[in-house]
Parts: structure tokens; sequence; C-alpha cells
């Protein structure tokens, strides 16, 4: 079990964690797996900070090795740990699964809840499941903890603008290109957070300069095509118009998906340091040219569809 406490940095509100020995004793904690951390869950964060304890807490799995052909993930632990500390909660646990896949859901709601974790009340979703082979549910959990004097609060399913709010539905927005909708689910911006990788250079050889961004396996990638985005350099922010795909018309195309970025209005070099890029709206699909030229002046037009998106739906 890894826990970190959470915080804002006072100046530049950049999220922050630390790891720390333990999770103090007493605290409310949000159970699940949070991928994505959307607006459902956060709702449970919400509850875990009016809980009336000493503190809150995410309580949630490190990430599994996983098959490629498996559901992909929208947030790795990173991202986690970020908009958990966005959220306002005081601490985030962090638990090996193959610590407790085995556990009984009697063992893990009466000796590693109250015990390990010392948990002060407990925060679930309607559909949370625990306990070997995931037997246990929301309704047990509360049966089980009862005796302890543990309160244990069920959350219903979370609506907006009648879609109920959940990961898989998120990630179906995500793989059709929808930004705009997921944007809406999440509550926050669909975002990636990467090391800037050596590509070509062509983009700096004629005048629009680019960073790539290689997707980590298992990690959702979005549908290909060209977005409006913007990205987090330092403390300051710049929009960007990001490509998703195989960059045909350089490459041939016989390359891995990935994501290059034209970071409006900034021109460093930026190898080796990850890079926030937020996806706000998709603005077309990706495409071959005949030469550059035609290239360069496709992507002078993205970057004024950019700047006119942002000014007329964020006020610039």
């Amino acid at each position: 079990m890894i826990v970190y406490k959470l915080s804002i940095n006072g100046r530049t509100g950049a999220p922050a964690y630390t790891q720390v020995n333990a999770l103090p004793a007493g605290a409310a904690v949000a159970l699940g797996n949070f991928d994505g951390v959307h607006r459902g869950h956060q709702q449970l964060f919400s509850k875990a900070k009016s809980a009336g304890c000493s503190s809150s807490a995410a309580w949630t799995f490190t990430r599994l090795a996983k098959p490629v052909d498996t559901v992909p993930f929208l947030t790795d632990t990173k991202a986690k740990l970020r908009l958990f500390a966005v959220c306002g909660l005081d601490y985030a646990v962090l638990e090996d699964f193959e610590a407790v896949r085995f556990q009984t859901p009697a063992a893990f709601a009466r000796q590693y809840l109250p015990g390990q974790l010392q948990a002060g009340s407990v925060i679930c979703g309607f559909n949370f499941r625990f306990g070997k082979g995931g037997v246990g549910d929301a309704d047990a959990l509360q049966a089980y903890l009862a005796p302890a004097g543990i309160p244990v609060m069920i959350e219903k399913p979370v609506l907006w603008k009648n879609r109920i709010v959940s990961s898989s539905v998120i990630r179906s927005c995500i793989l059709d290109g929808d930004m705009d909708m997921a944007h809406e689910l999440l509550g926050h911006p669909f975002s990636i957070s990467f090391p800037v990788v050596r590509g070509k250079q062509l983009g700096r050889t004629i005048g629009i300069p680019t960073i790539n961004q290689s997707f980590p396996v298992g990690h959702i990638i979005p549908k290909s095509g060209i977005y409006a985005c913007t990205c987090n350099v330092g403390e300051d922010i710049f929009l960007g118009v990001a490509n998703i795909g195989v960059r045909p018309t350089v490459t041939g195309g016989h390359v891995p998906v990935n994501c290059e970025t034209h970071i409006i209005d900034y021109n460093g070099l930026l190898y080796g340091k990850e890079i926030q890029v937020n996806f706000f709206h998709r603005l077309r699909d990706e495409v071959r040219f005949e030469d550059i030229s035609q290239l360069k002046a496709q992507v002078q037009c993205d970057i004024q569809t950019t700047v006119h998106y942002f000014e007329t739906t964020y006020g610039g």
C-alpha cells in the first residue's frame, strides 16, 4: 500500500502529491477504480470531504499490466493523483491488486478496512464490487462494517444531461472523437501527459514546430484526427493543435499512432519533459496531402480555426 499526501500549490495552483508513511486513522475513504475521475467519482469525493472525518482519501489500485486487447484505461496513476488533488482530497491510497485480490469480502470489510486502513467512514458507488471474484457488493459492505460502527455511504448513479456518467460511456466518446461530450461527462477535458520524444523535426524546418508523444500500452487512443487543445508547459498554458494518427503525408502511414502537437506561440525545446495536452474539440479527419506545402497550409488553417474556437467558446 502506497499513501500520498495531496495538495495544491498556493502560488501556481498546480496539483502536487508527496508519498507519506500512512493514511491518518479515521479518514473518510472513497473506494473505487476511478478511471477518468469523472463527475460520478467527484460526487463520491464530495461526500468524503463532507463526512465529518479528520481527512478525506481516495482508495484505488495501482494499475496492473494488462493484455492489449482489454478495456483501455483513461487515466494512468499520475493523472489520477493529479485529479484527486484537484478535487480537493487530502490523501490517495494506492493498493497493489495482488495484495487483496484473494481476500474474501468478509476479510476485506472486517479486517482490511477497519484494521490496515483504519477508515473512519467509507463511500462507494452503487455498483462497487469487492472481495475474491468481485462477489461482494455495496450492500454487503454496509452490512459487514455496521458492527464496527463504520458508516458506509452508497451513492446512486450520476446523470448529466440525461446520460449516466460512467467510464465506459466516456471511453466511447473518446473513441468516437467526441471530446466535447467527454469533457462534459468528465467535468474536465480529456488529457494526456507523456514524455516528449524525438520525431523527424520536419515541423521545425517549415516553421511549425511540434512535440511528439507516444501512447503507453493499454492507454486509450482517441479517434484519429486533428484536435483543438491546450498545452500545460511549466506554469503556462498555451493553445495547441494536436494530430492523433500516423502523419501519412510524412510517414506514408507505416508507423504507430502517436500524438503530434503544435503549441501555438511556443518555440522552446521540450524533449524528455512530460507535457499535458488537453483535448477540447475535434476539428477534422487526418488526411494525406500531395506535398509538404499543402500540409503546411492546412496546419495554418487549423491554427486559425483553433484560435477562433477558443475565442468563441471560452472567450479567448
